[in-house]
């Protein structure tokens, strides 16, 4: 099942706008993301592992500034928080395959120190 993100960036790849927007959109999902795994990390181990702050802190820098395409309001982003479980019941696969392509992407593109490509 795709994402709606890259079904967005499917149907308006010609538009530089919405390539922002697009870019935009998946930052905002995977940080959904990596932010779920770290509250989980947290409440079965009460630790979590240093690399995920990094990738954490790489797609924050990727979000979109207020108002500018593809970027959520605070309410939206809260709404998106509070979905994460029901989408991961949903779908528990589809769920894991986004988060690990989330993380594997800031490690290839260099996130964590000592992994993957440049920052």
């Amino acid at each position: 099942m795709m994402t709606a993100w890259l079904m967005a960036a499917m149907a308006l790849a010609a538009d530089p706008q919405a390539e922002v927007a697009s870019k935009a959109a998946r930052a905002e999902a995977c940080l959904v993301q990596i932010e779920s795994l770290i509250v989980e990390a947290s409440q079965e181990t009460g630790r979590v592992a240093g690399p995920s702050w990094f990738i954490r802190d790489w797609w924050i820098a990727r979000l979109a500034e207020p108002g500018q395409p593809g970027a959520l309001s605070e309410v939206a982003r809260r709404q998106a928080v509070a979905d994460v479980p029901a989408r991961k019941e949903a779908d528990p696969e589809a769920f894991a395959a986004e988060r690990r392509s989330c993380i594997n992407e800031a490690i290839d593109a260099g996130a964590v120190p000592g992994m993957g490509g440049e920052a």
